[in-house]
């Protein structure tokens, strides 16, 4: 786990001796034999003690272990760094990472396994040990670092998969049980409570969407990509990291979140985020005093961006938004993260609230201008792409007869396109067996790719016509 700092987490063995303790001298009491009023011959038994502690309602976790014994897996990483760590321990610097040790949950029976972004960040290599000791070598499917989320697939057939239940619905205060490898120990099972909920103040990276359920179940270095479990049996959350502000801190991501990632870490090895095109902050106590408010929530409008969807739709700054597609905005992260996976060209309703006033408006969404893969974008956008699959920039071009196909305008300098020999003015035949007649057909079959998949593609060159088989990584 490349990301969690360790903490120490204390133990609530001193609590339960204090509870020991005081049991102990309330027996002392009891056993103390009771004076005597007379001189009579009669002997005065003690009163019967039982010694045993009992723990009214206290779970049982071994159901729960035992049915995710198969479902959690343990991931390990390469990044390929072995020779250059020889190299700078001999020069005397300390060695860089070479690795990385994480958990992951199997949620297909086909070998999908999802688990934190940080476990696989920068490998070379994955493996996947799965309960019964076998090892997996395994691929990326698919990766998004705003959520710290990875989806990673292994060639295995009839594996037990997770239940996904709703962390919406859990309430703090509330048993879970993390399931890990932490430090390496297979199978690790710690128990506790969700201490809180909506943690979205820990700013862990500088852009990203963080609404975390917090724990005291203990997380350690290994736990990442590993599940939080209720009482029922269902993941809640995905745990990520650990606090070192204070022991017992651990975060998890929502499953409620995850749930709408993984669609599209499946179609796409990325999420193709929607844009609402507005730059919103949140209600402070002075400024709702100062407009009027009376505690209403919501995300205040500071800006709006030219011909953007908010614009098109009529928002205006100084709006307040208060609902969107159909859910409560409380601050500025909420509406970041709904505008986001809204979907693009999804047409949603948004409540304001404006001059005092509830207004709605009806916003179309647009692509987000940080989504890497062109495919995403509109039609007319595609020519010229910013961040093209392949490194390869293609518009349309008629050939004899009036037909399009697809004309290869620009190929980026290092990249996949470039060192598989495309080059500008070849002409893209073919994706896999589906014949493209155009760049809107190209990118719609790109589209049905998955991260890392080797795609076949038909390219008409100078002096020949072949066949190419790269990698599908973006550039």
């Amino acid at each position: 786990m490349r990301k969690t700092i360790i903490v120490a987490l204390i133990s609530s063995f001193f609590g339960a001796l204090g509870g020991g303790a005081a049991i102990y001298f309330l027996t002392r009491q009891q056993q103390r034999p009771v004076a005597k009023e007379s001189k009579s011959p009669t002997t005065v038994k003690p009163p019967s003690v039982d010694n045993s502690v009992k723990i009214s309602g206290a779970p049982d976790f071994s159901p729960l272990v035992e049915k995710f014994k198969d479902v959690v897996v343990h991931i390990s990483t390469s990044s390929g760094l072995g020779n250059l760590n020889a190299l700078r321990k001999y020069q005397g610097y300390s060695s860089k990472n070479d690795g990385s040790l994480g958990t992951g949950i199997i949620i297909s029976s086909e070998g999908l396994i999802i688990t934190n972004y940080h476990v696989i960040d920068g490998a070379s290599e994955i493996l996947v040990k799965l309960s019964d000791g076998k090892t997996y070598p395994a691929f990326l499917k698919g990766r998004d670092a705003k959520t710290d989320l990875a989806l990673i697939k292994i060639n295995a057939k009839g594996l037990k998969t997770a239940v996904f239940g709703s962390s919406s619905a859990a309430l703090t205060g509330s048993w879970v049980v993390a399931i890990g490898n932490p430090f390496g120990l297979s199978h690790t099972v710690t128990a506790g409570i969700i201490s809180g909920k909506d943690r979205k103040e820990l700013n862990i990276t500088k852009s990203g969407y963080w609404n975390l359920i917090q724990t005291d179940a203990a997380i350690n270095p290994g736990n990442s990509g590993g599940p939080l479990i209720n009482l029922k049996g269902e993941i809640i959350g995905i745990n990520t990291l650990v606090d070192t502000r204070g022991p017992g801190i651990g975060y998890a991501i929502p499953i409620d979140m995850v749930k709408k990632i993984i669609p599209h870490l499946t179609k796409w090895g990325q999420v193709a985020r929607s844009f609402l095109g507005v730059t919103v902050a949140r209600i402070d106590e002075k400024t709702s005093i100062r407009l009027q408010l009376k505690g209403l929530k919501g995300a205040i409008v500071v800006s709006t961006t030219n011909d953007g969807p908010a614009h098109k739709a009529g928002l205006l700054n100084g709006d307040i938004i208060t609902e969107f597609n159909g859910r409560p905005i409380h601050d500025d992260n909420d509406i970041s993260w709904e505008a986001s996976i809204a979907g693009i060209g999804q047409k949603v309703t948004m409540t304001i609230y404006r001059d005092h006033k509830f207004k709605t408006l009806t916003v179309t969404m647009g692509p987000h201008p940080g989504n890497k893969n062109a495919a995403f974008r509109p039609a007319k956008e595609r020519i010229i792409q910013v961040d093209p699959p392949f490194g390869i920039h293609v518009t349309d071009t008629k050939g004899p007869g009036g037909a399009v196909s697809v004309l290869v305008v620009k190929v980026d300098p290092g990249s996949t396109g470039y060192k598989y020999g495309i080059r500008p003015g070849d002409r893209i035949l073919n994706i896999g067996k589906h014949p493209v007649t155009g760049t809107e057909d190209y990118f719609d079959q790109l589209s049905k790719l998955s991260y890392g998949q080797n795609v076949m593609i038909l390219v008409d060159s100078e002096n020949n016509t072949s066949w190419l088989v790269m990698p599908f990584k973006g550039k």
